[in-house]
């Protein structure tokens, strides 16, 4: 599934896909395009609602203290978390949160939307605060962390293909399919432009 699908089907849940609101639920320090942060450093800037995913838009930014010129209408920002990125899959168990799945990241800290990495974890497990009780009738979920803290949430389980090894292929890098395939990689076509949003359309994964 994606995540226009689930804003369709599960309405009462709806705020879920504001980032803002988790990010505030959460106690981040955070705030909407017109609220400047009270001191400068360096922030994400992203918008408050992406169905199309992907990253689209979001930024590392170096914001000023009280500065309402930098992030656009329609975005927030949220204090950045240097750390490991985590994609989770959790399915329901009766009324807990069972880990289904876990693949760290490698990001690209210049493009946010351009991911040059997933790998599978094996050994590594989080657990979900009550406050995700609430979803407990959505079968599966996908929450991603920058290392043990949460900072978006989907209704469904990751759409991407299960193997240990993900490597992103984007446009203009075509000629790199055969190199990955000859160690030992096999090529899946995932087109991904995000409907024309994204600069850089994704073409596939190399997997093992």
């Amino acid at each position: 599934m994606y995540d226009h699908e689930t804003y369709v089907l599960y309405p009462h849940h709806r705020k879920w896909f504001n980032k803002l609101w988790f990010s505030e639920t959460m106690g981040y320090a955070c705030g909407p395009a017109g609220v400047g942060p009270i001191k400068s450093g360096w922030y994400i800037t992203r918008p408050i609602m992406n169905i199309r995913g992907m990253g689209i838009d979001a930024k590392r930014v170096y914001i000023e203290q009280d500065d309402l010129s930098t992030v656009r209408p329609g975005e927030f920002w949220c204090e950045w978390f240097d750390g490991k990125q985590y994609s989770v899959d959790f399915y329901r168990v009766g009324s807990e949160w069972v880990q289904k799945s876990c693949y760290l990241a490698e990001r690209n800290t210049e493009n946010l939307s351009k991911f040059k990495k997933w790998t599978r974890c094996r050994d590594k497990s989080f657990s979900l605060s009550a406050m995700f009780d609430e979803l407990l009738d959505v079968n599966e979920i996908n929450v991603e962390f920058i290392d043990d803290k949460p900072f978006e949430v989907h209704l469904r389980s990751s759409a991407d293909p299960s193997y240990d090894e993900l490597i992103p292929i984007w446009a203009g890098e075509e000629n790199m399919i055969d190199i990955y395939e000859q160690l030992g990689y096999n090529y899946i076509e995932s087109y991904d432009d995000c409907d024309g949003f994204l600069d850089t359309p994704r073409i596939g994964f190399v997997v093992k």
